[in-house]
C-alpha cells in the first residue's frame, strides 16, 4: 500500500504543478505525447504524434578519469486519433518504446520496450462525467533477460519476458470523470483482464503467476486509470497514466500498479530534452528467485530530436 499511496502522490504532484498553466493554448509544436492544442471543431478527428530519437556514444582512449566506451539509443513513437461528435468520444492512442544500450565488454540488451494501446470510448451524461468503456492492451516486442555472473565471472542472461508473454489485454466498462481540462479518471467495478504469457518457456515456469503449462490467466477485478496532460510551462510538457488494478479472483489486496511520466523540454523546434520515469509493481513478479516482489523503476533521460506529426 505504501507503494500505491507513493505513485499516488507523484502523479497529484505532477498535476498540481501544471494544473494553472493547462488551461492555456500552446502552439502544435510544443507538444509531446497527448495533444493539448487548439481542436479543428469542423473535424470529426484529431490525428497526430510525435516521434523522439537520441543516441549516445562514448568512445575513450588512455583516458586517466577511466570510464568504458558506450554507445546507447532510445526511440519514442506516440500516436493518437480521437474522435468527437455531440456527446460521444473515442480516444485512442499508441505509445512505442524502444531503447539499446551497449558497453565494451559486455553484450548488447534492451533498455526499454514497450507496446502500449489505450481505447476508450465516452459517452457524455454530464458536464464532467461519461458513460465509458476502456480497453487496453500492453506488451513489449523483444525479449528481454535477467543478466548475472557465473562462479568464472563470465556473463549469464535468464530470459523473463518476451512478446506477448507477459501481455495485459484489458476490457472494462466504467465511468470517466473529467473535473478540468487534459486531466480524466477512469473507474470500473467489473474489469476483465487476460493475462497471456505466449512463451512456451515462460509458461512453463509459471511466470507472472500463470498456471504452470497456461498461456492465459482470465482476471476480474476493479480497475483505476488516470491521465493527465499539461504545458507546465511554455517549453516544458509533462504526460501521465497511471493504472491500478485489483483482482478479485486472486488476492484482491495485492494491487497491481502500472504508471508512466513524460517530461519534454522544448531546446529548438526539432531538439529537446525528454525524461520518461516510470514506475511498475506486480505481486506475481520476482526479479530474484526465492525473494519477494519489489517495485520496478525505469527512468530515461536524453536530448535528441523530437518530431511531431
Amino acid at each position: 500500500m505504501k507503494k500505491t499511496f507513493l505513485c499516488l502522490a507523484l502523479f497529484a504532484t505532477a498535476a498540481t504543478m501544471a494544473q494553472d498553466n493547462s488551461r492555456n493554448d500552446i502552439k502544435a509544436e510544443m507538444n509531446t505525447n497527448v495533444p493539448t492544442h487548439k481542436r479543428d471543431s469542423t473535424k470529426l478527428w484529431d490525428k497526430g504524434g510525435s516521434l523522439s530519437l537520441n543516441i549516445a556514444q562514448t568512445s575513450l582512449s588512455n583516458w586517466s578519469g577511466g570510464g568504458t566506451d558506450a554507445f546507447s539509443a532510445n526511440a519514442f513513437v506516440n500516436l493518437f486519433a480521437n474522435f468527437l461528435k455531440g456527446k460521444d468520444t473515442w480516444n485512442n492512442n499508441l505509445n512505442l518504446q524502444y531503447g539499446y544500450l551497449k558497453t565494451s565488454g559486455l553484450s548488447g540488451r534492451k533498455s526499454a520496450d514497450l507496446i502500449d494501446f489505450v481505447s476508450l470510448y465516452g459517452h457524455s451524461i454530464s458536464k464532467k462525467l461519461d458513460a465509458s468503456a476502456l480497453f487496453r492492451l500492453r506488451t513489449q516486442g523483444f525479449n528481454g533477460y535477467t543478466y548475472g555472473t557465473d562462479n568464472l565471472g563470465n556473463e549469464t542472461k535468464t530470459l523473463n519476458s518476451a512478446f506477448f508473454s507477459p501481455a495485459y489485454i484489458t476490457l472494462a466498462p466504467g465511468l470517466t470523470y473529467k473535473p478540468f481540462k487534459n486531466f480524466n479518471l477512469f473507474v470500473s467495478p467489473i474489469a476483465a483482464r487476460a493475462l497471456v504469457v505466449a512463451n512456451k518457456q515462460l509458461s512453463n515456469q509459471g511466470a507472472y503467476g500463470i498456471d504452470s503449462g497456461k498461456t492465459v490467466k482470465f482476471e476480474f477485478g476493479f480497475l483505476l486509470n488516470a491521465g493527465y496532460t499539461a504545458n507546465i510551462t511554455k517549453t516544458i510538457t509533462y504526460a501521465g497514466n497511471l493504472e491500478l488494478y485489483s483482482d478479485y479472483l486472486d488476492h484482491p489486496q495485492n494491487i497491481y500498479m502500472f504508471m508512466t511520466n513524460t517530461f519534454a523540454a522544448k531546446l529548438t523546434k526539432a531538439i529537446a530534452v525528454t525524461w520518461n520515469f516510470n514506475l511498475a509493481y506486480d505481486d506475481h513478479y520476482r526479479p530474484v528467485v526465492g525473494k519477494g516482489p519489489k517495485i520496478q523503476t525505469q527512468s530515461i533521460l536524453g536530448v535528441g530530436l523530437l518530431y511531431n506529426l
